[in-house]
């Protein structure tokens, strides 16, 4: 008997209220508020940098600020028509010779 008597008393010794864990409860109002607000402020800044993404890459860009990116370029050719070549066009010698003619008739 004195073997159950020493089982006993070892197993009260595990329930007492100072070993356990006390957790702390968090208000529904604070959780509610963390699953509106995090994913919003997330969003926000995604769109900022969305919205700066040429800058911060200007910034971390390893041949310099000064150089326009690759992209950018090719975007301004196609949408703005080159000039140059319109003055450079050849016009041949006999179409020449009849623009000076009325030209000078003028």
């Amino acid at each position: 008997m004195g073997a159950i008597g020493c089982a006993r008393n070892s197993s009260r010794i595990n329930q007492t209220p100072v070993a356990q864990k006390k957790s702390k409860k968090r208000s529904w109002l604070r959780s509610l508020l963390l699953f509106i607000f995090i994913p919003i402020i997330i969003w926000i800044l995604a769109f900022v940098i969305w919205f700066f993404w040429r800058d911060i890459t200007r910034l971390f860009d390893k041949k310099g600020a000064t150089n326009t990116p690759a992209g950018v370029s090719r975007g301004t050719k196609k949408t703005q028509p080159h000039r140059e070549n319109k003055s450079q066009e050849k016009i041949p010698e006999e179409d020449r010779r009849k623009l000076d003619e009325i030209l000078k008739n003028r």
